[in-house]
């Protein structure tokens, strides 16, 4: 996998050259963590921390793509919320610290549920999201990106809302949660 299909990711989410995620970009959060798992073969103590730091930075993009292409997707106001919290997870100087703002802000991840079924692309988009958190190294993450990538290229961008939507009768919200 390279640093520049991490890039690609965020920025066919973002539909922008420059997705305003990392402030030293996607490529060096992607080699940060190539680096990290360099120095902790050889290593012990800090790197191992330095490793768990720069992968969950790398989840995080990746989250943070599959995230705002739902959002694009979805029209839906209550789900930007989950990529304020990923956003603002991002900038943490700290595994503790990321996982402080994520919990703190749990609930906002509820959102992300509501008319899912209306659109089968949103669904898959959220199941690769739903995976990303899941994902336990490189690999699974180096998968989710390139199976991001192929899924965004057959997402129909400028579909909107249309009448036929309508006639679908909304989930209950209890069976939501308990899914």
């Amino acid at each position: 996998m390279s640093a520049r299909s991490f890039e690609l990711l965020l920025e066919t989410a973002y539909d922008s050259p420059n997705p305003p995620v990392f402030e030293e970009g996607a490529a060096a959060v992607y080699t940060a963590l190539e680096r990290a798992l360099r120095e902790a073969r050889i290593a012990t103590g800090k790197s191992q921390e330095e490793l768990s730091f720069r992968f969950e930075r790398l989840r995080l993009g990746v989250a943070i793509a599959f995230v705002k292409a739902f959002v694009r997707l979805a029209h839906n106001e209550k789900s930007k919320e989950v990529l304020e919290v990923l956003q603002d997870a991002i900038k943490a100087r700290n595994t503790r610290e990321i996982d402080k703002i994520v919990q703190k802000r749990i609930a906002s991840f509820d959102h992300l549920y509501h008319e899912i079924f209306v659109n089968p692309q949103r669904e898959e988009i959220l199941h690769l999201f739903e995976s990303t958190l899941d994902a336990g190294t490189k690999e699974e993450l180096d998968e989710l990106i390139m199976d991001g990538l192929e899924l965004m290229s057959e997402v129909d961008w400028d579909y909107t809302h249309s009448e036929d939507d309508d006639d679908i009768e909304p989930l209950d919200e209890d069976f939501l949660k308990n899914l």
